[in-house]
């Protein structure tokens, strides 16, 4: 009972972020003078997935070649993994645990593709489509993730997973 009410609380506050994160794009009429000093730190959407294909692309490969430390790195040092049926990994050090048990498990070949994102600032929600595999069993999910931009690059901040396979 006692996980249920601090698993209800966790969610609740990563709803209450979500809704800080979405709130805070507002794209209300401005006075001319916001209008210009906005347009020096205009939130480039396109340029900001094709940055974040480079950490998808990055997870990819520090997966596949077993490398449970270099995937860790693609989470900020105060990020949150929520996996499916399972306890929250908090920080890389608990992350980069999380990460040896899929390569021990031999799931090592992941695809991932962005289904939708937003984004201002320095974060971007994101949902995703994903496929793991050993090479012979395959999960498939989908996932929820809040990126933070950290020394230049996309990283996961809060990073929730769930399997469509049982």
């Amino acid at each position: 009972m006692k996980n249920l009410i601090k698993n209800k609380t966790k969610a609740i506050s990563i709803i209450i972020v979500l809704l800080f994160i979405s709130t805070s794009c507002n794209n209300a009429p401005k006075s001319v003078e916001s209008e210009i000093v906005e347009t020096n730190t205009v939130f480039d959407l396109e340029k900001e997935k094709e940055e974040l294909q480079k950490s998808f692309e990055g997870v990819k490969e520090a997966l596949a070649s077993g490398n449970a430390k270099a995937v860790a790195k693609f989470y900020t040092e105060d990020g949150v993994f929520m996996p499916h049926n399972s306890q929250i990994f908090t920080g890389r050090e608990e992350i980069e645990k999380a990460f040896e048990g899929f390569i021990a498990g031999g799931f090592t070949d992941l695809d991932v593709e962005s289904t939708w994102a937003e984004g201002c600032g320095d974060y971007l929600l994101d949902t995703e489509q994903w496929t793991l595999s050993n090479g012979k069993d395959t999960l498939i999910g989908k996932s929820l993730v809040i990126w933070k931009k950290e020394d230049g690059m996309w990283k996961m901040y809060k990073d929730m997973i769930n399997t469509d396979t049982p």
